[in-house]
């Protein structure tokens, strides 16, 4: 689990900040510009579960070639 503050930055230029907070934690949705767009609380158990869910797309390179056959590049639809 996520002792310390961790930053995942997407392709996109967004980033997600995940910052524990006592028994919960606190994601901070930034858009490029570093706009904060959303703040979400979670506790332990729905973060873990949010980082399996993840861990089955991201490390799935048939998810990940397929995103990119439907016409997805750098994280944004192609126009």
């Amino acid at each position: 689990m996520i002792n310390g503050g961790t930053t995942i930055h997407t392709a996109d230029g967004s980033s997600v900040t995940i910052t524990p907070r006592g028994i919960e934690y606190d994601l901070h949705v930034r858009n490029a510009r570093g706009e904060t767009i959303a703040t979400v609380v979670m506790n332990a158990d729905d973060l873990a579960a949010l980082n399996a869910d993840m861990g089955e797309h991201v490390d799935n390179d048939e998810d990940y070639d397929q995103g990119y056959a439907d016409g997805y590049r750098d994280g944004q639809e192609a126009a």
